[in-house]
């Protein structure tokens, strides 16, 4: 169980390194409320979260033979990633102001609407471990990816408050990004999993 820990804790740090970017923009914003942010982010991933279960269950009963190679799709996202990270910052590109008149659930939605829209990363890693991963474990990796979200969320809110840590942290993080996705698509592909 410790590696399964290890697995899904690693998976979604390098998943959610960009949405640690954007939270805490949206932390940073005063016309934000620290549960519009929370609620937010757990409808988006809840959203990506269910597209990957419902593509791994998939992928995994009709094609369990062929599951492994859906490895090549972080390796994928993870190359891109990296060169794209050599080009310019990483970031969602989206304009994050929200209008002062805005209501709580519009917010909560904006959050939401860019989690889902900067969520391919995530498909790519979350479908292919859903996919061969038996369904214990999938409901451990589920309850573990449910609670790193609201650990992010205060991290995020942590760093809006700091920072000159967040600037270190939007400049080295794609990096680490981009080698971690590699790795997890070479784990898939060889069927180390």
């Amino acid at each position: 169980m410790f590696t399964l820990l290890s697995l899904f804790v690693v998976a979604f740090i390098v998943t959610s390194l960009d949405d640690l970017v954007f939270l805490t923009a949206f932390c940073g914003y005063d016309r934000y409320r620290f549960r519009e942010v929370l609620v937010g982010q757990y409808v988006g991933f809840g959203v990506l979260l269910a597209v990957s279960l419902v593509g791994g269950t998939v992928v995994g009963r009709l094609f369990s033979d062929y599951a492994r190679w859906l490895g090549l799709f972080p390796i994928v996202v993870g190359v891109a990633w990296f060169l794209r990270s050599r080009t310019h910052s990483i970031g969602t590109g989206t304009d994050h102001q929200a209008s002062s008149n805005s209501t709580s659930w519009s917010r909560a939605g904006l959050v939401s609407g860019v989690a889902i829209t900067d969520g391919s990363n995530n498909l790519a890693v979350y479908i292919p471990l859903f996919a061969v991963l038996e369904p214990g474990q999938t409901v451990f990796g589920v309850g573990i990816l449910l609670s790193a979200v609201g650990i992010w969320v205060l991290i995020a809110r942590w760093l809006a408050d700091r920072p000159v840590l967040a600037t270190r942290f939007e400049e080295y993080g794609s990096r680490l990004v981009s080698f971690v996705l590699v790795v997890i698509g070479v784990l898939v592909l060889t069927g180390l999993l």
